[in-house]
């Protein structure tokens, strides 16, 4: 498994800002990527469908952000390197990395056969630090820089459906606790946002191993008190402020971005 590949138009526009996404182009991937061009950061996004990919970072150009997309298994230290080197070549700085990369399985934990766990842990925690240390350099280079790792509300209170997806979550917002101060002497700070039902994310965007699940009515999602799920741009505001100057004191913080759900709801 590797990167495959780079589009984007031809020759980098000079930037005063670069973001890497990891799962970048669609849901909440793609929503960040949208703020993230309009406050002028050049953007390289990842993900293993060249079709979708392609699309989002032309969806992006049209826009006005330069954009570019990489073929990339989360998975794999090779592709996770040379989704950094494509940043590197096209902006010479990295000043984000948005891991976002993810994917779930429909199951109590109990009933989770380990090689679905396996994999899952393998992308929603191993391909999470993967892709850090994979831009550890370049983010020290470019200091001050930040790390924003999406995780869920599920690590947070759990969700009995999504059991294995839980612990994956979980494991993640601890894991940017400990990245945060393995990384503050360099100038790099590390966040975690754990967003609620999300609109479009990926129970919406059906992404989930069961196509019934994947399939469901978003009426029956876990409601919030403010009575709506979130939209996709609102999550990408907390992400955007997370990785720029406004945040410079924030770090090693786990940030529930769910309308209150989880302080109004068991």
């Amino acid at each position: 498994m590797s990167a495959q590949g780079v589009s984007g138009s031809p020759g980098a526009k000079p930037v005063r800002r670069a973001a890497l996404i990891t799962g970048g182009t669609s849901g909440i991937g793609l929503a960040t990527a949208e703020r993230l061009g309009q406050d002028g950061f050049g953007l390289v996004l990842t993900g293993r469908d060249s079709i979708r990919g392609e699309a989002a970072a032309a969806g992006l150009q049209a826009a006005g952000a330069e954009a570019h997309f990489v073929v990339c298994d989360a998975r794999d230290p090779a592709a996770a390197a040379a989704a950094v080197d494509a940043v590197r070549e096209r902006f010479g700085r990295l000043d984000l990395l948005v891991a976002n990369a993810g994917v779930g399985v429909v199951a109590p934990l109990i009933d989770t056969p380990p090689p679905q766990l396996e994999r899952l842990l393998a992308t929603n925690v191993l391909g999470y630090l993967i892709q850090v240390q994979a831009a550890r350099s370049l983010l020290a280079e470019t200091s001050p820089s930040a790390v924003v790792l999406v995780s869920s509300d599920s690590g947070v209170r759990g969700d009995v459906p999504l059991g294995a997806y839980s612990v994956s979550k979980a494991a993640v917002n601890m894991m940017g606790r400990m990245l945060a101060v393995d990384l503050a002497p360099q100038g790099i700070r590390v966040n975690v946002v754990c967003p609620g039902d999300t609109i479009p994310g990926m129970r919406y965007m059906g992404t989930l191993d069961d196509p019934e699940a994947s399939a469901e009515d978003p009426a029956r999602w876990t409601p919030s008190p403010m009575g709506r799920y979130a939209l996709g741009r609102e999550v990408a505001d907390v992400i955007a402020f997370l990785g720029q100057g406004g945040a410079s004191f924030v770090d090693g913080a786990v940030l529930l971005v769910d309308g209150g759900a989880g302080a109004g709801y068991p």
